[in-house]
Formats: C-alpha cells, sequence, structure tokens
C-alpha cells in the first residue's frame, strides 16, 4: 500500500510522499517492541544517554533508520531533543538523552546523524524546549518559565546542534511561555517563536511541523480554524 502510494505521487506530481512515524524507541515506538520480525528492540533514550556515549545514540538512529526503511517510511519524528530539567516532568523523562545540556546536544547530533545514514529525515522535538514543564500537553496547557536568555543557554542547544547536523524537521511543541510571550500562545502557534527565532536566529531552513493539533493545549483554547489560521 506505502509503495504504491508513493509511486501514485510521483506520477501525479513528480515529488515523493513523506511517510512518517513516531519512532523514538523504548515507551513512544511504533514498530520495535511490536515482535517484528528483524526488528530490534529500540530502549528509552534516558537509557543512552545514561551511557554517556554519543556514538551509542548514532548507532541507535542507525539501528531505528534501518528497519524503517524497510517498512518504506522516510520521515521519523525523532529525536527527542528536549533536557530532561524538571524531576515533575513525567511525559518527556524516560524519552529524553538526559539533564546535561552539552551532553544531550551531543547524543541529538548523533542520532540525526544515524538516521540520516540510512536515508531517513529527522526531526527534533518539542521545540523550543517540553522538559521544564510539569504539565502534560497531550491532557492540560503547559507552561514554562524561562526566560529567552534562559533558553538559549539550555533548551535551545540540542535543537541548534541537530540544526547544524542537518535535521530536516522541527516539531513545535504546545507549551507556553508567558517570559517571552506576555501571553500565553503555544509556541507551536507563535511567530516570535518560529520565525523570529527558529528561522532568523537559529537558521533552521527546512520544514517545521506543530505537534497533534488535537492535544488538549491547544482544543481547550482553540477551534480548528483558529489553531489552522
Amino acid at each position: 500500500m506505502v509503495w504504491n502510494a508513493r509511486q501514485y505521487s510521483m506520477e501525479r506530481t513528480g515529488l515523493p510522499l513523506f511517510i512518517a512515524v513516531d519512532e523514538e524507541g523504548g515507551s513512544v515506538a511504533r514498530i520495535s517492541g511490536q515482535d517484528l520480525e528483524n526488528v530490534p528492540q529500540i530502549p528509552d533514550m534516558a537509557e543512552i544517554g545514561a551511557g554517556g556515549d554519543p556514538a551509542a545514540a548514532y548507532e541507535v538512529g542507525e539501528q531505528i533508520g534501518g528497519y524503517l526503511k524497510r517498512f518504506l517510511v522516510n520521515v521519523d519524528f525523532a529525536p527527542v531533543a528536549d533536557i530532561y530539567s524538571n524531576p515533575e516532568n513525567k511525559v518527556i523523562r524516560k524519552r529524553s538523552f538526559g539533564s546535561d545540556p552539552k551532553a544531550v546536544a551531543a547524543m541529538v547530533a548523533q542520532e540525526v546523524r544515524g538516521l540520516h545514514a540510512q536515508g531517513i529525515k529527522a526531526t527534533l522535538k518539542h521545540f523550543p524546549g517540553h522538559g521544564n514543564t510539569s504539565q502534560d500537553s497531550h491532557k492540560q496547557a503547559a507552561a514554562a518559565q524561562q526566560s529567552l536568555e534562559e533558553l538559549r543557554s539550555c533548551e535551545l542547544l540540542p535543537f541548534q546542534a541537530g540544526i547544524d547536523a542537518g535535521a530536516d524537521y522541527v516539531m513545535s511543541g504546545h507549551i507556553s511561555f508567558p517570559n517571552i510571550l506576555d501571553d500565553d500562545t503555544p509556541a507551536s502557534l507563535s511567530y516570535k517563536l518560529l520565525t523570529e527565532l527558529l528561522r532568523e536566529e537559529m537558521g533552521f531552513e527546512g520544514i517545521i511541523i506543530t505537534d497533534a493539533l488535537d492535544l488538549e493545549a491547544v482544543t481547550r483554547r482553540y477551534s480548528s480554524a483558529q489553531a489552522g489560521v
């Protein structure tokens, strides 16, 4: 089915389809852990980060990329570039490479390179950082209190490293930054954070995609029409 869809796209438009999946490893995986033949069990990134070796992150990216390629998937919504900096954060805890910004940055860059080695497009998420929130944006509004200078010295380091390594996508999170925006607009709907910060300051020229727009951090405050605009 995927092969046929790709062929239709090339015939009709001359462009390939982006076939994407959330395949981080560990607790967020759609293919690994499903008892499929020749698909390795990928651990949570917290386990990889605890080892302290960026080469292990490259290997994970290459492993994930290898089996995604076999299933004709060409975009992975990974790696997670969030820093686990708030002990109350349960949604990011196991999914992050850790709490040290420079170490996480090195791991993120290497996983991007590992995915690219298998021809898979990589996605950095959840911009500009979901690791310092205590709320889960799947279920409620999530806010972080950092200033822009604090983001630049911590949360943005892994995203910049991933961008410099050639990441193809950045996924924005539904996190509000009241000390930056002066209101509770989610980052995913913010011109200041996506255009002025990510595009202009950080130099990202790839594709920006939001986290799912049916998460309650958005649906509790915006209609589909409002969020789309």
